[in-house]
């Protein structure tokens, strides 16, 4: 089949170019219109349900609204876990679906099986609400707002009615949550003396409230002529006309609801706030929806801010619009992977000009990289694939590989032109040297691609990971063969036919000398040779098992998330005032740009925290990696100098990484399960307290500490009959002392505002004068809450998770050392020595080390599998596993050398560098197939004897296309290596180190010890 493909490409060679440059144009245009992201979606299709529960604190929202909802989602189809967490307020639960799930049906699943629970759920608690459909990123964009010139209230008000409703219109932004300023509210300050002296309740106001804030329809009248719509208005409901309410008519005329309350706008109780550059101000964080293009969204979110800048300029509002800005990372990533590129192009266009010394077979050959990679890049994109950092990186890894079969093709066409008679048909030559070399450049392929496959079948995130940079790859390398059978022979016709070819360059010829006069010698000693290759590959598996491991490398972002617990039961005022100190040191740090803090929680946000639990985004000034680190180092130092606080110093991305892994963002996740609270916190305590002694560990902390202080009020049945107070009286008089009671809501153009019932700030209760607050009984009498209720101060828990069903309570760490597997390790060891786990209490361990263990796992599996089928390939193509074990006694060198690469780049295998040495052998592979096919096409072909002059001779004709490819393949991977652990080639970069040294010690092996070998087993019997 791909003989005629090579006869029909030479016989219309304007046909075969003429598609050449039409894929060119249409894959240019296809890559600049691709969708750009930094990273494929790593995240399992995910439902998240949250449900406000106002009031409520966690062992209420544990038992009335978190355990209903997890009961019904737990037996939905396709789910394959659920977690939970309940705070005080709030229930969130993450439903995660099993991988390959459509996540629109995931939530349709999740969404039906609410429908029956929600009815079920108390009175006053929200109806469950599915959050938005996100990207695995999430984070799109963080903009900040200050302003010296209007009120908090007035600049809340700006950005969450007028810039919001904007940026939400921006195709694809899928959330945009808003942090800090003050929330309105109208609020009716009531004041219980003039209540009581006017005989009214709580409910007389609250009837009154709503019928002043209600809105109703007026129908229509009809005329002989027409329809006049009825639209009865009172009005903008304000806390002016509020306060103008008729509550009863009087004598004298009618007493009103300012004549009992102060109606004021006021700023509702918050859950969350922000700082922004240290100081007070409203921060915007958008989301990116799945499947969004992050780049191009980012610039339309830009263009829309850009627009708006005037408008808050002139309301004195300053803008800080990049205060998060994932698209920095894409950006950083593509420069870098397109100089990378460009540096590996002109490298292997140099060494085709040295060995070739003929302009015109270099671009043949090189024609090749542009065609493969952009042919690779139509199939990704017609997929819906998007153009991330490991799809790029893909293609940058198989820069020097694509190249390798148009190589081999061109200079054997070339050596055959150069020695074929005058007379002979040039288009005959060409033919015949393209087809001679067809079949080790297919079979070389096939390795090749069979050396994908166990990263092709990766599953989870790894998979998720890999499997894009596998497939860009494969797809790369399998459109380098096309090219290589089809537009290289037809150019080869067209460009060569009328050229006299000149003699191989001097220096090649003196090194064919050298390296056969060498080889000579060496055949003299088969089993040393072969005792050698052995040992090599015992000394390199040894050396590759005592490697230490890592999930992924640190990512080069330029910008840290800063996570900040304060004392269990902080409250946002020491939040803020701490979050103020902290910004301010950080910002003196000469790498950091800039610094935002969001403290809390935000409506429907993906952030549930509570108000002692504050993140940092500091976003760095333009550095290398060594300033990345400085600033890593300067951030820890500046935590360290505030005691009482829990903090944890993470990239963005290695925080939403680990959040998938493991539910927590820290690399090494410790979970405690079991029934009872108490015992779950004391022996997180003891882990956490042995953990931190361990060497390396950092960010130690316990996620949900008991402590936090709360006021328990036990209502006496008894005593509230004896005064005539019900339960309901006594419940709205604690609300409306302390949170205030919803009543009502008004709507005015595109804003929404509550009205709520609330005492005077000067009468607002504290906690321990709580007992004297009044109550009042239906008749009008009013007692103290103490005569109907037993109030005391005692501790209870901020947070309540769980996993499974599960009640559990976690300790997180981040490691500083790179060897993540081996802290797991020592840290596992130190708590089963020194800790006796309660009878019901167990622990797992999870994150970044057991994310590597699964992912090795498997993929040394699925090695385990692609070996055999590779080995049956080349039994089947060259008559027996003899051959076969030639062809791969090359991988021992291989090993061995991309270990040394490793030791000398820091000794730790990321998984990065595991998917390297899978790649690695397939193209270690491909020399010992040249060499071999090529020994035995003298013999079978031409009738050469079985002899050493043979081997030699094969040996010979194969050098310069050997050292050729091997040259190219390392020259392409040489800008990658180098700029290993640099933003966008931090996965790439230790892949590209790996295959380099590997390369280099099994191109060796394929030149100097594999004629060797050839010689004495391929025909043992000769």
């Amino acid at each position: 089949m791909l003989a005629l493909v090579v006869r029909q490409s030479v016989r219309h060679p304007w046909t075969v170019l003429t598609a050449a440059l039409l894929l060119l144009l249409i894959g240019g245009l296809a890559l600049r219109s691709a969708a750009y992201d930094v990273f494929p979606d790593f995240v399992p299709p995910q439902a998240t349900i949250q449900t406000e529960a106002p009031g409520y604190v966690p062992e209420q929202v544990e038992a009335l609204v978190t355990r209903p909802l997890e009961t019904v989602v737990n037996g939905a189809n396709g789910v394959e876990s659920v977690r939970s967490e309940s705070i005080q307020g709030l229930s969130v639960i993450t439903v995660t679906f099993k991988e390959g799930s459509d996540p629109y049906r995931a939530r349709q699943v999740v969404a039906e099986a609410l429908g029956d629970a929600a009815a079920r759920l108390p009175a006053g608690v929200g109806t469950p609400q599915l959050t938005p459909l996100t990207s695995s990123t999430m984070d799109l964009l963080k903009i900040g707002f200050t302003s010296q010139r209007i009120s908090p209230l007035a600049l809340r008000d700006l950005v969450q009615w007028t810039v919001r409703p904007r940026l939400l219109a921006v195709p694809g932004v899928a959330r945009a949550n808003v942090f800090g300023g003050a929330q309105r509210r109208i609020e009716i300050r009531v004041r219980p003396a003039d209540l009581i002296a006017r005989n009214l309740s709580i409910s007389d106001l609250s009837s009154a409230i709503q019928a002043s804030a209600a809105v109703r329809g007026g129908g229509f009248a009809d005329t002989p002529n027409q329809r006049i719509l009825v639209q009865p208005d009172n009005g903008a409901v304000t806390a002016k006309s509020l306060a103008q309410s008729v509550l009863t008519p009087t004598n004298g005329g009618s007493l009103r609801l300012g004549d009992v309350a102060d109606v004021v706008d006021a700023p509702a109780p918050q859950f969350g706030d922000a700082l922004i550059m240290g100081k007070p101000g409203v921060l915007l964080a958008l989301s990116s929806q799945y499947g969004a293009n992050t780049l191009y969204t980012t610039l339309a979110v830009e263009k829309t801010l850009q627009d708006m800048r005037p408008a808050l300029a002139a309301q004195g509002v300053t803008l800080y619009p990049a205060l998060h800005r994932p698209a920095n990372f894409i950006e950083t990533a593509l420069a870098g992977i397109r100089h990378d590129l460009l540096i590996g192009g002109l490298l292997i266009a140099f060494v085709l000009i040295a060995f070739m010394r003929s302009l015109r077979v270099a671009l043949i050959a090189f024609l090749s990289i542009p065609l493969s990679l952009l042919a690779a890049i139509l199939v990704l994109d017609h997929f819906g694939q998007t153009i991330n950092t490991m799809t790029l990186g893909g293609l940058a890894v198989a820069l020097g590989v694509v190249i390798d079969d148009a190589i081999v093709d061109i200079e054997n066409i070339a050596r055959r032109l150069r020695l074929a008679p005058p007379d002979m048909p040039r288009s005959a030559v060409v033919e015949a040297a393209s087809v001679e070399v067809r079949a080790p450049v297919v079979y070389a392929t096939y390795v090749l691609l069979l050396t994908m496959a166990p990263i092709l079948l990766l599953t989870g995130l790894h998979g998720a990971f890999f499997r894009p940079l596998a497939l860009a790859f494969a797809l790369a390398v399998t459109a380098s063969l096309l090219v290589a059978v089809s537009v290289t022979p037809a150019l080869a016709y067209l460009l060569l036919r009328n050229v006299t070819h000149r003699d191989e360059p001097r220096f090649i010829a003196r090194l064919k000398v050298g390296h056969e006069r060498l080889v000579r010698r060496l055949c003299a000693h088969p089993r040393p040779i072969a005792l050698v290759a052995a040992l090599t590959g015992i000394v390199g598996s040894l050396l590759f098992l005592s490697l230490g491991n890592e999930l992924l490398p640190a990512f080069r972002e330029r910008h840290y998330v800063v996570q900040v617990i304060g004392p269990t039961g902080a409250s946002m005022d020491w939040m803020r005032r701490t979050g103020a100190r902290i910004s301010h040191d950080l910002l003196a740090l000469p790498q950091v740009a800039t610094v935002e803090q969001q403290m809390g929680r935000a409506e429907a946000g993906e952030d549930t925290f509570l108000p002692n639990h504050s993140e940092f985004h500091v976003r760095l000034k333009p550095v290398n990696g060594a300033g990345e680190e400085a600033a890593q180092t300067g951030i820890r130092a500046v935590l360290a100098r505030y005691p009482g606080i829990q903090t944890e110093v993470l990239t963005f991305l290695g925080d939403r990484i680990g959040e998938s892994l493991s539910g927590e963002t820290a690399a090494v996740v410790i979970s405690i399960y079991g029934a009872d609270l108490d015992t779950l916190d004391r022996v997180a305590a003891q882990i956490s307290r042995v953990v931190g002694q361990t060497p390396g560990a950092a960010d130690v902390q316990v996620k949900a500490p008991a402590g936090t202080p709360v006021l328990r009020i036990r209502l006496d049945h008894d005593r509230m009959a004896l005064h005539g107070i019900t339960a309901t009286d006594a419940y709205d008089a604690i609300e409306i002392a302390f949170q205030g009671h919803v009543v009502a809501q008004t709507s005015d153009a595109n804003r929404t505002v509550d009205i709520a019932l609330a005492l005077p700030p000067s009468l607002r209760q504290d906690p321990e004068g709580i007992g004297a607050m009044l109550v009042r009984a239906a008749d009008g009498t009013a007692t103290r809450l103490s005569d109907i209720a037993t109030i005391r101060e005692e501790e209870g828990r901020s947070t309540i998770v769980h996993d499974g069903g599960q009640r559990r309570q976690v300790v997180t760490v981040n490691p500083t050392r790179s060897d993540i597997s081996g802290f797991v390790r020592d840290a596992s060891a130190r708590i089963a020595a020194q800790i006796l786990l309660p009878p019901g209490v167990y622990v797992e361990y999870a994150g970044a080390a057991e994310g590597q263990a699964a992912a090795s796992h498997q993929l040394l599996l699925n090695v385990a599998f692609a070996a055999i089928a590779m080995v049956a390939l080349l039994s089947l193509t060259f008559g027996g596993a003899r051959p076969a074990g030639l062809i791969l006694s090359g991988a021992p060198f291989a090993l061995a050398g991309g270990v040394v690469a490793v030791l000398l780049t820091g000794g730790t295998l990321s998984l990065g560098a595991l998917v390297g040495f899978v790649t690695l052998f397939g193209i270690a592979a491909r020399n010992a197939i040249l060499l071999l096919s090529h020994t035995d096409h003298l013999v079978e072909t031409e009738g050469a004897p079985w002899s050493l002059d043979t081997v030699l001779r094969a040996t010979r004709e194969r050098v310069t296309p050997i050292l050729m490819t091997a040259l190219v393949t390392a020259l392409g991977l040489a800008p990658l290596a180098i700029d290993s652990g640099q933003a966008g080639r931090e996965i790439q970069g230790p892949m590209a180190v790996v295959i380099l040294g590997g390369l280099i010690s099994s191109t060796v092996m394929s030149l100097l010890l594999l004629p060797v070998l050839i010689l004495r087993w391929r025909h043992a019997q000769r």
